[in-house]
């Protein structure tokens, strides 16, 4: 990309990027809090329960829109303040490629009948979707392993939530699809009960066509970096372990790059099973990931150490393509990602981290940093709904 340059061989851009100040009320187990941010290294310590993953939790939600891990919104707001109808905000001010921004997303349970959510940027109303990219991040934690030993679903929101860090418009796209996705199964059931005509179904494949395909593009030409990355990623970290990544569609990819014209031969030949079952067969919505460890499929033949491995480095090519793809590094959010390595690699995962403008680590036991990050590390420890700075090491 013109005009970047390269530190550890991430993009570091033409700009600071850095989230400065974290701001929550009632989120979690953080009753109010007011946390101002480093650039460079920062090491959160804490037991076990005493809500360092909820700090990561929070930074990502503002640059992705939404929880990670929670299942309904609800689950975010604190049990008194979701028991007393109060509301949760999550705020922070971010130094972005074009200046600062203060994000904002608020989560009102105030009426009593659910969570009504606000987002603010700069002070002005904005939908959800519009905060996804805005600040660019990459999150590893704990769950990841479903990344490898999960079902297809859980790889597709990890590629769908890199690329809509990457592209406004693959959002926009992607949204536009899930909606031709419904009204086209809503047409299939009718079908099969002999409730709709068949030529009604022609404008409904021309339209899953036109945006599957645009999603299909953008995820193909994104396979070959991401996989590279990841793959790089895994060999530092294993030493003796090859990972390969490769996206696995229902639509075959044909040399020329004709997404649309692979969609719509799938659909044509899966017409006959998606009448009988009334629903769509293929698309982007059906597609995966295929992991392979040594050649082998790796959620049938991994280890739990080579899966966690694999997913770390999956989150690290991310990091990676999202520097790649938009210019400037994402904020790195590695949650107790150290645990199970040895020292080797953990010195590696730090020094990856180190690359970043801004990488914020998570630990229960800050024994297992090297006294050499330790030195340069801004530190801080979570307690009882605190989050107390300490002294360097």
């Amino acid at each position: 990309m013109p005009g970047v340059d390269y530190h550890c061989g991430v993009p570091t851009g033409v700009c600071v990027v850095q989230l400065t100040n974290l701001t929550l009320t009632n989120f979690r187990s953080y009753r109010q809090l007011d946390l101002a941010l480093e650039p460079g290294l920062t090491v959160i310590s804490g037991e076990n329960g005493q809500g360092k993953s909820n700090l990561l939790e929070a930074v990502y939600l503002l640059a992705i829109g939404k929880s990670y891990r929670a299942v309904a919104e609800r689950d975010v707001v604190s049990w008194p303040a979701a028991e007393a109808g109060a509301y949760a905000i999550v705020a922070a001010t971010f130094e972005g490629p074009h200046g600062p921004l203060e994000l904002r997303v608020g989560l009102d349970c105030r009426d009593g009948t659910g969570i009504v959510k606000h987002v603010r940027v700069n002070g002005a109303p904005k939908r959800a979707s519009d905060l996804v990219g805005m600040m660019g991040a990459a999150l590893f934690a704990a769950e990841d392993i479903d990344l490898v030993f999960g079902a297809p679903r859980g790889r597709r929101r990890y590629l769908d939530v890199l690329l809509a860090q990457v592209s406004r418009s693959y959002v926009r796209t992607l949204s536009r699809y899930q909606r031709v996705l419904a009204q086209r199964n809503t047409l299939l059931r009718a079908l099969r009960e002999r409730r709709a005509h068949e030529q009604e179904m022609a404008f409904w494949d021309d339209a899953l066509v036109k945006e599957g395909a645009a999603l299909l593009e953008e995820r193909w030409s994104s396979m070959g970096s991401l996989g590279q990355h990841a793959a790089a990623a895994f060999e530092r970290l294993s030493s003796q372990d090859t990972l390969s990544v490769a996206y696995v569609g229902t639509a075959e990819g044909p040399e020329d790059g004709d997404a649309a014209g692979a969609l719509r031969e799938a659909l044509r030949a899966s017409r006959d099973q998606e009448r009988a079952r009334g629903m769509t067969l293929v698309g982007p919505h059906r597609d995966d990931l295929r992991l392979l460890l040594n050649g082998v499929e790796a959620p049938r033949h991994a280890s739990r150490g080579q899966a966690r491995l694999a997913a770390l480095a999956l989150r690290l090519g991310e990091a990676r393509l999202l520097a790649e793809r938009r210019g400037d590094p994402p904020v790195l959010l590695l949650d107790d990602a150290l645990s199970e390595l040895d020292e080797r690699r953990r010195i590696l995962v730090l020094e990856e981290a180190c690359c970043y403008p801004q990488a914020i680590v998570t630990t229960a036991d800050p024994n297992v940093l090297p006294e050499a990050f330790l030195h340069r590390a801004h530190r801080m420890r979570t307690h009882g709904g605190e989050v107390l700075k300490e002294e360097a090491a």
